[in-house]
């Protein structure tokens, strides 16, 4: 509720306005009319699509990349391939690398200052988990490939890595007949629904 309070011009005399018109914050007030708000971007830069399918995802992990300048332009261009891309694990344990992943040269650089498109990239993880990924490669014969690149809040390239074990041909056609099963199963449903 809006009170007004106006002064007569003889000190004695006052009265008082209401209004029933709500306040608004400040911030409105001033806003600008015609702006919208922002809707939040998608920021996966690529997926790996064939490491879903060729391998049993058991466990999944967060890594950061070390990169040179060239390679984030590129991949903030969206030029970036993870498809032939694996992780190995140094012998110690102490770090991985990740390898094959494909980051195509900056366009507007020099061939100098430019990078080289297939080099072996350090991945940021912790020493104890560098250790349980090296100690799941050689024990289990698992392989450990890139799933996912993206953004993360605050603006860093991450990849998400998975641990998994490869598919042979009778898993991956068991895998299509569920799927098959699943899409026939909801037709069924949808033309049964009563609308």
């Amino acid at each position: 509720m809006l009170v007004l309070v106006a002064l007569c011009p003889a000190p004695t005399e006052s009265f008082i306005i209401t209004s029933r018109a709500p306040l608004q914050p400040p911030t409105q007030l001033f806003a600008k009319s015609g702006k919208k708000k922002k809707k939040p971007k998608d920021t996966t830069i690529c997926v790996n699509r064939q490491a879903r399918r060729n391998y049993e995802i058991i466990d999944t992990l967060e890594a950061g990349i070390s990169l040179v300048g060239t390679e984030v332009k590129s991949i903030r261009q969206g030029k970036m391939n993870l498809v032939d891309g694996y992780v190995r694990p140094s012998k110690n344990g102490r770090e991985c690398e990740l390898f094959n992943v494909h980051i195509s040269k900056h366009s507007q650089s020099a061939e100098y200052f430019n990078h080289e498109e297939r080099r072996p990239r350090k991945l940021l993880v912790h020493k104890e988990e560098a250790r349980r990924l090296l100690q799941q490669t050689e024990r289990a014969g698992m392989t450990i490939v890139p799933l996912k690149a993206y953004f993360n809040a605050q603006n860093k390239v991450k990849i998400q890595i998975g641990v998994g074990r490869g598919k042979n041909v009778r898993d991956k056609r068991q895998d299509i007949k569920a799927r098959e099963a699943k899409r026939e199963g909801q037709r069924m449903m949808k033309s049964f629904r009563i609308s």
